[in-house]
């Protein structure tokens, strides 16, 4: 057996009875941290066969909740937090305790650590519907953002357009999908057990699995709008130096794809700054020009 020494930092006040996945706040914030190391049993063999039950054993006989488990919990993002309820019962190796969905108030602008102009909080359901994968079809096409051409276009605009034109209290419409991604990275919510500490799915292990069901069902709402089961949604392509520029279809003013709100800065011909920083910039001469 093997035993693996970890470090982590949490905030200095308010600090939760268990570990929980730090949440990195952004450039501008003044909190101060501290760290805390906690030491986990990395062991070849299951639980339960002719081994010394201690406290530092990590079992998900214990309550826990494995990693895997967590996953499959998150099918449809509204409801995906009611599925991780449960006695504060923290994922293997990076635990962080689930929503409490009673406790979600007005979210935060991570740039400016100003509240929301918006309230992002969605309507609490009793009745949860267990997500059920669909049948597995003709495989989805994802093209490079800046290689779509004007027909992809065409058709990525109209059900865009489409999905804004919903009515408001459609859980499909565009700005309720947008509500959904505020409530989980905007620190709307609570996590159970500790009213001091909220929920951010950035900075922690759950970025990548929560943004890839996020855009799964983004994507889907789009395809059923425009009656193309197949159809996908672009994808930055910034290590190509031709993808480093921002289509010129998301800066023009009549186009479903413009965003009133977006950075200025980040528009075309401007190049894709992937050391992008609210405080400090990075500056333009140490990004790669396109040859």
């Amino acid at each position: 057996m093997a035993s693996l020494s970890l470090s982590w930092s949490s905030p200095a006040t308010g600090l939760p009875s268990q570990p929980h996945f730090s949440i990195k706040p952004p450039h501008s914030s003044t909190y101060t941290t501290r760290t805390r190391r906690c030491t986990w049993s990395c062991k070849a063999t299951n639980g339960g066969q002719n081994e010394k039950h201690s406290p530092q054993n990590v079992e998900t006989s214990q309550g826990k909740l494995d990693r895997r488990n967590l996953l499959l919990g998150m099918g449809g993002l509204y409801g995906a937090a009611v599925n991780l309820v449960s006695d504060r019962s923290p994922a293997l190796a990076t635990p962080i305790t689930s929503p409490d969905l009673s406790k979600c108030s007005t979210g935060t602008n991570l740039n400016t650590q100003q509240p929301l102009d918006v309230n992002c909080c969605p309507p609490v359901s009793k009745e949860i519907i267990d997500y059920k994968l669909p049948p597995v079809g003709k495989m989805r096409f994802r093209p490079a953002a800046h290689l779509a051409g004007e027909d992809y276009y065409a058709k990525f605009e109209k059900a865009v357009g489409l999905m804004k034109a919903l009515p408001p209290e459609d859980p499909r419409n565009f700005m309720q999908q947008a509500n959904v991604h505020c409530a989980y990275c905007n620190l709307t919510y609570q996590q159970t057990g500790d009213p001091k500490l909220k929920l951010q799915i950035h900075n922690c292990w759950h970025f990548f699995p929560w943004h890839r069901w996020y855009l799964y069902f983004f994507e889907r709402i789009l395809g059923k709008l425009i009656d193309d089961p197949t159809f996908g949604l672009p994808f930055w392509n910034w290590d190509n130096p031709d993808g480093m520029i921002m289509p010129e279809v998301f800066a023009r003013k009549d186009s479903p794809l413009f965003d009133a709100r977006r950075n200025t800065s980040h528009l075309p011909p401007a190049l894709a700054d992937l050391a992008y920083s609210s405080k400090s910039p990075t500056n333009p001469k140490k990004i790669i020009p396109i040859t």
